[in-house]
């Protein structure tokens, strides 16, 4: 946490600049944005699911005239199904780099998270980028770029899979 003292008609007021993350669970992760992701969260509606496509791709949503697609996290962590129609899109980045996860509930306010020394779980390897200690407990920081290049490495390798 930084402070910053500002002369305010002759008298110094001291203003701590904090530092605003933030995270959401899925299954028994904690998962923390990266800083300075844009990120923009709606209720799941309207979603058009594309038959015979694997559990964890949920399908597209039309966002602001673009097609933007929708992964469910916890399936493709091998961590349950969601619901869409009780879940929420966390859509990350900025078009055309647009893509959305859904998450089973709203992600939460992080101030000031610590660097932590923690073990990685496997099933976040390569989409982890660091360790973060909040409130007793330790977060993890979500690569969502590497996470939407693998899904999308994913659906290569099961279209090659396919027969002709």
């Amino acid at each position: 946490m930084e402070q910053h003292n500002i002369a305010m008609g002759g008298a110094v007021e001291t203003q701590e600049q904090y530092d605003l993350r933030h995270g959401f669970r899925v299954g028994f992760l904690q998962l923390l944005l990266q800083p300075q992701v844009r990120s923009e969260l709606h209720r799941c509606e309207r979603l058009c699911a594309i038959p015979d496509t694997p559990d964890w791709f949920v399908g597209f949503i039309n966002h602001r005239g673009d097609a933007v697609p929708v992964y469910d996290l916890a399936a493709s962590l091998g961590l349950g199904i969601t619901d869409p129609k009780k879940g929420w899109l966390l859509l990350l980045d900025a078009q055309p780099a647009t893509a959305a996860v859904l998450l089973q509930e709203t992600p939460q306010g992080i101030t000031n998270p610590g660097r932590a020394d923690a073990p990685c779980p496997d099933l976040l390897d390569g989409i982890s980028s660091g360790e973060y200690r909040y409130q007793n407990s330790i977060w993890f920081e979500f690569d969502h770029r590497a996470y939407f290049s693998r899904q999308k490495q994913r659906f290569i390798k099961t279209d090659s899979a396919l027969p002709a």
